[in-house]
C-alpha cells in the first residue's frame, strides 16, 4: 500500500442511505454489526488511486440500483490505515462483502460492471433465503410451508431443504431423507438422515411396548423395538436406556440394540454427555 499522502479534512463527502463513508470509529457498529441486517460492501480506496476513480462510481450505481438490499461503506485507506491493515489490504481497490459480521466475498481492481452484479448476486440473499431465514421464527407447520415455498424458487437450497427435513422426519422420514440425499455427506445432512432411519424402523405402539417393558413381560427384541420406536419419537434418553437394557439381557435382541445404540451415538455426537455415559455400560454388555 502506498505511504499516507494528506488529504483535504474539510472534503465533503457525498452520502445516501445505501453509499457513505466510515472511519476507524464506525467500522464495529456501521459494517460489522449492521451486516447481521443486511449486507455490507466495503470499498478500500484512496484518492491518489486512478483504479478506485473508475471502480467507485459503477460499485457505487451498482449498489444503489438494489434498492437497499445492500450496503456500501467506503474506507479512505489514507485516513484509516488500522482498519485497512486489520483486513490485510494490500492494494486498492479491495472490495469486501460483509454478512453477520464476516466477510464471506472479495475481489481487488476495477472489474468491469458485469463482476460487480455477479459480486451483489452471490453476496445479496436470495428470495429463497429471504424465506429460509423467516421461517426459522415460524411455528413448525408455518415453517414448513415456507421452507416448501423455498425449494419451490430454488430446488438446491441446502437451508431450505435441511431445515423442511429436520421438521417432518418423525412424520414422512422417507420424503426427509430423500430431501437430504443430494447434501450427504454434509453433517446436518447425515444427522437427518439418521434420524429418518431410526423414524422408518420405528414399528409398534410406544405405550404398549412400554408397558410390556415395565411389567416385566418384555424380551430383549421387545425392548429393542420400544428404544427404536423411542428414537425414532425422538426421545433420545428413554433410547438409549431402553436399549442398552437390551443388550444386556441378549439373545436376539442384542445385535439390533447395539446397532440402534450406534446410530444414536454418531446423531449424538461423541461429545454428548450420554454418549460418554452409555459407552461403558454398552461395552460390559457385549463383552
Amino acid at each position: 500500500m502506498a505511504a499516507t499522502r494528506p488529504l483535504d479534512e474539510d472534503r465533503n463527502v457525498s452520502e445516501t442511505p445505501a453509499v457513505f463513508d466510515v472511519d476507524e470509529a464506525d467500522f464495529p457498529t456501521r459494517v460489522l454489526e449492521r451486516s447481521a441486517e443486511v449486507p455490507v460492501v466495503v470499498d478500500f480506496w484512496a484518492e491518489w488511486c486512478g483504479p478506485c476513480r473508475t471502480l467507485g462510481p459503477a460499485l457505487e450505481a451498482a449498489v444503489t440500483a438494489r434498492g437497499g438490499t445492500v450496503e456500501l461503506a467506503k474506507v479512505d485507506v489514507d485516513r484509516n490505515q488500522s482498519v485497512a491493515q486489520a483486513y490485510r489490504v494490500q492494494g486498492i481497490p479491495a472490495v469486501f462483502g460483509f454478512r453477520d459480521g464476516r466477510v464471506v466475498a472479495s475481489f481487488t481492481g476495477a472489474v468491469p460492471p458485469d463482476r460487480i452484479e455477479s459480486f451483489l448476486d452471490e453476496l445479496v440473499p436470495t428470495e429463497a433465503d429471504r424465506l429460509v431465514t423467516e421461517a426459522r421464527v415460524l411455528p413448525p407447520q408455518a415453517a414448513q410451508a415456507q421452507l416448501r415455498q423455498a425449494l419451490d424458487l430454488d430446488p438446491t437450497h441446502r437451508e431450505a431443504a435441511i431445515g423442511l427435513a429436520e421438521l417432518i422426519v418423525e412424520a414422512s422420514p422417507d420424503e426427509a431423507l430423500e430431501l437430504v440425499r443430494g447434501f450427504r455427506p454434509d453433517p446436518a445432512a447425515e444427522a437427518v438422515a439418521t434420524r429418518a432411519q431410526l423414524a422408518a424402523g420405528a414399528d409398534g405402539d410406544v405405550e404398549e411396548l412400554r408397558t410390556a417393558v415395565d411389567e416385566g413381560r418384555a424380551d430383549g427384541a421387545t425392548r429393542c423395538a420400544l428404544g427404536r420406536a423411542l428414537a425414532g419419537q425422538g426421545h433420545y434418553d428413554e433410547a438409549i436406556d431402553v436399549l442398552l437394557s437390551a443388550a444386556e439381557l441378549g439373545g436376539d435382541g442384542r445385535e439390533p440394540a447395539r446397532e440402534q445404540l450406534v446410530a444414536l451415538f454418531n446423531l449424538l455426537g461423541e461429545d454428548d454427555d450420554r454418549v460418554r455415559r452409555a459407552r461403558p455400560r454398552l461395552a460390559r454388555a457385549l463383552f
